[in-house]
This record gives C-alpha cells, structure tokens and sequence, in this order.
C-alpha cells in the first residue's frame, strides 16, 4: 500500500517542483528518520536537483539498515555512475540486480554503463537477462546488436538489429545501425531497403537520408545519391560528412569540380581540421591545376 505521502510527491514531480518535492521529503524524515521509502524519494530528488554528493549519502544511509535494498542500490549506481565511480557503479547495479532479478532496467542501466566502458561481454549478458525476461523488448535486442555491430560480429548484429526493428517497426536507431552492418556485408540492396523503410516514419532524419545517399553512390546512382544528401543538409547543414560527401559525388561522379570544391569549403567552414575535407580539397585543387591549360596553350593553342 502506498504511503499518504506518495501521491503529493507524485503531484510535485508532474509539475516539475522538484523544491516542493525536496521539502515535503525533509518534513517526513524530520518526523520519521527511519522512513526508508521517504528516504529513497529524497536521494532521488537531492539527484534531479544536481546534489550527487548528498543524494549518494542518503542512499547509503538506507544502505546501512537495509543493505539489499534494490532501489537504494539502484540509486547508488546511478550517482556513483554520474560521479564517474564507475567501478561502484558496477558493482552496486550487479547488487540491485541479483536483490531484484527481474528488474529490466537495472539490466538495462548496467547494460549501457558496461557498453560505454567497451565491456562487451559481460554487457551481453545483461542483454541476455532481459531478454530472457522479455524477448520481445526491442531496446535489449538493439543493445546487443549496437555491441555487436561495435566488435565487427556482423552477422550476429544484423540478426539483433532486425529483431528489434521487429518489435519497435519506428526505432530509427536500429534501422540506421542495421543500414551499417549490411554496407559492411556489402548488401548495399538490402540496405537501401531498410532506409526506405525508415523514411517513411522519420522522413526528418539527416543521417538516414545522407546514409541513402553513400548506398546509392555505392549502387552507381549519383543523381539520386546527390539529391539525398541535399536533402540531409536542409535537414542539417552542419554536418561535415554530408558536404564532403556530396562534394565527393559532385567531382568523382558529376564532374562538377566548381560545386564540389564549394561543398569541401563548406566542410572546412565548420570543421577546419577535419582531414576528410582537407585531403579532398587537396586532391581536387591538384586535378584543377593539372588540367588547366598552360599560358602557351590559352594563346597560341595545341
């Protein structure tokens, strides 16, 4: 049974008075110090407030009477994550866990601190206890694809990357990783497809129409190629690979080395140092100068 508390907290936290909440809190504990489920709202609330610090105290304090505490455990992680303790991170989400099995997203926080560490093996097997609980929760399947796809096991990502599709048809994530691992394979026809797909639910993503764009220059279809990264820069102007890339398309297919020299410039705009357009640039200003027609020539021909 909830606490008469719970449901003004509630009411506070939909609203967004996060200082409301933190007084309402304090008042409960000032009057009942050993209120542990008080006491766990209020490290909560001291975190949302940007108090790490204290909110880590007031989880151990719990701790101390009740040291199997899921949710405390649970919120010690969270903090020490945040603190950069990630090694405490681990180890109280591997508590909150084995306190609470069947907590998805305890295995699924845990999952993405291991990931971020690149511990890929044991944030498999944090994929795995979900999908053991659940084998259709698409963000676990994605998870263990994005892995994957991360250690070059491509086939098995493909394979993870489509069940997730599967279960959540709009995870743009997925689709767009999915596009990756079959390029890697060489299946520029099945990736395509799969962008296709997810244009139709995220006709507003940059990165999925400028990774149209790279299949359909694989598939020796500049125009189109070119007319999808147009359309990822009025989504997007100030990504660096969608001008490189459209100025690669513009001089290597096109032949159009004015325009293609303006897209390296663009590049160069917001990202001096990016060697891609710099090298491009290079490259091409070099061609210009080599097919130029020498003094001599301009005026006496041959």
């Amino acid at each position: 049974m909830a606490a008469k508390w719970q449901k003004t907290l509630d009411d506070l936290l939909y609203n967004g008075d996060l200082d409301g909440a933190y007084n309402l809190l304090d008042g409960i504990l000032r009057d009942n110090a050993g209120d542990i489920p008080a006491r766990i709202a209020f490290g909560r609330v001291q975190y949302e407030l940007g108090d790490p610090d204290n909110a880590r105290s007031t989880f151990e304090t719990v701790l101390k009477k009740s040291p199997n505490n899921p949710e405390a455990l649970k919120g010690r992680a969270e903090v020490c994550e945040l603190l950069g303790d990630y090694e405490e991170a681990i180890r109280s989400y591997h508590m909150a866990t084995q306190a609470k099995p069947k907590d998805i997203d305890g295995w699924k926080s845990m999952g993405i601190l291991l990931t971020k560490l690149k511990k890929f093996g044991k944030a498999d097997k944090c994929w795995n206890a979900i999908l053991r609980l659940n084998g259709k929760d698409a963000e676990a399947w994605y998870n263990k694809g994005y892995a994957k796809m991360l250690v070059q096991k491509y086939d098995d990502a493909a394979k993870c990357l489509k069940n997730a599709i599967r279960f959540k048809s709009d995870m743009k994530e997925a689709h767009n990783d999915l596009v990756i691992v079959l390029r890697k394979n060489g299946d520029n026809e099945a990736a395509l497809k799969v962008c296709n797909h997810a244009l139709k639910s995220h006709d507003n993503d940059d990165t999925l129409h400028r990774n149209k764009g790279n299949i359909l220059y694989a598939l020796d279809k500049p125009e189109e190629a070119l007319e999808s990264f147009e359309k990822a820069l009025d989504l997007n102007p100030y990504v660096v690979d969608t001008w490189v890339n459209k100025g690669t398309v513009l001089w290597k297919a096109i032949g159009n080395r004015e325009d293609a020299l303006a897209a390296f410039d663009k590049a160069l705009e917001i990202n001096p140092n990016f060697m891609g357009a710099v090298d491009s640039r290079i490259s091409l200003e070099a061609e210009i100068k080599a097919n130029r027609p020498s003094f001599f020539k301009r005026i006496f021909g041959g």
